[in-house]
């Protein structure tokens, strides 16, 4: 890994110094002009005055780095200016900027990518390791991101990178994105953030050192284009808000709900606030037939405004290995799309998810089994009774806001109908004379079932979380609703006589859903 100047100050010194040094030296003179470098061997971005944007940022020890990472697309020579978009990728809690110079994929997309490196994070709430409290606004201690962020840009746009500024972030790095975002203006000019597994704080207004620390956007600053991605069944960012583990028990600090912060992202952009909801697939290397909801802002939107939000059914603060929406990469592949769209153009990106918008179909069933018209999902309003049908197999394990199941409240959709068998009226004419009647269906579970994807997904293990799991199928179709009868309390009801093949899930890489969220 490359030191910085800073790192050099406080080396001992050695007959291998001048050598390091001579490199370092090189290293950092190709950031003082716009210049590019191959692909996985970023620069280390310094500034003229100092010699390091680190060295002189407030709150940053020797972890502190900025690495700059320009495709030769991006600088055609003798040009030292460039009008590439400029992406900063920023990195978890307790994470590193290591590995985006290998990852991020800027050289294919032909745009700027510039990877900090945080103090054990960032600082966007209650930090063990700050000095100060959170609402002394002076501090001069700890990490003020707003001002650090901000001489990145006035460096770069000194060095000639002239490009719009986008943001991508994932947990802690999507919260400091958020805030960034809330900040918006002359020194953060920001077109569009991608985050992943966070949302708006609700509470505080404010925290941490400096002017630029404002936690939501405020009236009258820049629009701002949001590509928001998070898991239903996430336990440290929770898709509801509130409270979370990260703020260390502090009640000052509270999450909107994902929608709320859509919201509010919608009401700061000048948006008419209204949102088309359509359902996309979600599939990881573990498991295919997943699903998210895309809610699509951009209607209602000013133009070059793109807002949108998927709320991945099931998933939690990791999406899992090769995670994809309607078969687009989340990490990296949609946040190109993204950005390539709001820069007017599809060069090097993929199209975004197209949403699969599957009609409604109509319930029906007889006598006193029938759908509960007023039940839906937790989530969504629209995920009533008619679109659990659309996949009963995944979503009959799906709870309202009370913890309903929708096996429970959409009998006809989730084929739960018990069948009653009426004795004949005297008089009329007999029915031909039949064998007797096969004995009643033993409620038990079928000690030979296991789940399609693991033979330890038995029924002892679906009676671990029956709300989630007793959806699942075998590899032959067969619902563990109807093979686990004790298990999923399903003895009253009648076995699904032909199930539809390849139910779905979840990831083996994340837990299984407790609640069977929708």
């Amino acid at each position: 890994h490359t030191c910085t100047l800073f790192d050099f100050e406080t080396m001992k010194l050695s007959h291998a110094l001048p050598t390091a040094l001579a490199l370092s030296h090189r290293r950092l003179s190709i950031a003082n002009a716009l210049a590019s470098n191959p692909e996985g061997s970023p620069q280390i971005l310094s500034d003229a005055s100092t010699g390091s944007i680190c060295s002189s940022a407030q709150g940053r020890t020797s972890k502190c780095e900025v690495e700059l990472d320009v495709p030769a697309s991006c600088v055609a020579p003798p040009a030292s200016t460039s009008a590439c978009p400029v992406v900063f990728f920023f990195h978890g809690a307790g994470g590193t900027n290591d590995w985006f110079g290998r990852t991020s994929g800027v050289h294919a997309e032909g745009v700027i990518g510039v990877y900090p490196q945080g103090e054990d994070g960032w600082n966007t709430g209650p930090k063990e390791s700050n000095d100060c409290d959170w609402d002394d606004f002076a501090c001069t201690d700890d990490a003020d991101e707003g001002a650090f962020v901000a001489s990145i840009i006035a460096e770069l746009r000194n060095l000639g990178a002239s490009g719009n500024v986008y943001l991508i972030g994932n947990s802690n790095g999507a919260a400091l994105s958020m805030r960034l975002a809330s900040n918006a203006g002359d020194d953060l000019p920001i077109k569009g953030i991608v985050t992943k597994v966070t949302q708006l704080l609700a509470t505080p207004p404010r925290s941490g050192p400096g002017v630029l620390n404002y936690n939501q956007p405020g009236t009258g600053g820049p629009r701002v284009s949001v590509l928001n991605i998070m898991g239903t069944s996430d336990t440290v960012i929770p898709y509801e808000g509130g409270s979370s583990s990260v703020f260390g028990g502090d009640p000052s600090f509270s999450l909107m709900t994902a929608l709320e912060s859509m919201a509010t992202w919608s009401a700061h952009n000048g948006c008419a606030g209204t949102h088309a909801e359509s359902t996309v697939s979600y599939s990881t290397n573990a498991d295919a037939n997943g699903e998210a909801i895309f809610y699509d802002y951009g209607g209602g939107c000013p133009e070059g405004v793109v807002l949108e939000h998927y709320a991945v059914i099931g998933a939690g603060h990791s999406f899992g290995p090769g995670a994809s929406l309607d078969g687009v990469a989340i990490d990296n592949d949609m946040a190109y799309a993204f950005i390539h769209r709001l820069e007017g153009g599809d060069t090097g990106g993929t199209p975004a998810p197209a949403p699969s918008i599957t009609p409604a179909p109509t319930s029906g069933g007889g006598g006193g089994c029938s759908d509960d018209p007023a039940w839906h999902g937790k989530v969504s309003e629209t995920h009533n009774c008619d679109w659990i049908s659309d996949n009963p197999a995944q979503r009959c394990a799906f709870a309202d806001a009370d913890g309903v199941l929708a096996s429970t409240a959409c009998q006809v959709a989730c084929d739960q109908c018990v069948v009653t068998t009426l004795a004949p009226t005297p008089g009329t004419t007999p029915s031909p004379t039949v064998g007797p009647p096969p004995p009643p269906r033993p409620c038990e579970d079928d000690p030979d079932w296991y789940g399609r994807y693991n033979a330890d997904h038995d029924c002892a293990y679906i009676a671990e979380s029956p709300s989630a799991r007793c959806g699942w199928a075998d590899s032959d179709g067969t619902l563990a609703s109807d093979a686990c009868r004790v298990a999923c309390d399903t003895c009253n009801a009648v076995a699904t006589p032909d199930p539809t093949p390849g139910p779905t899930m979840p990831p083996a890489s994340t837990p299984a859903p407790t609640d069977g969220t929708p």
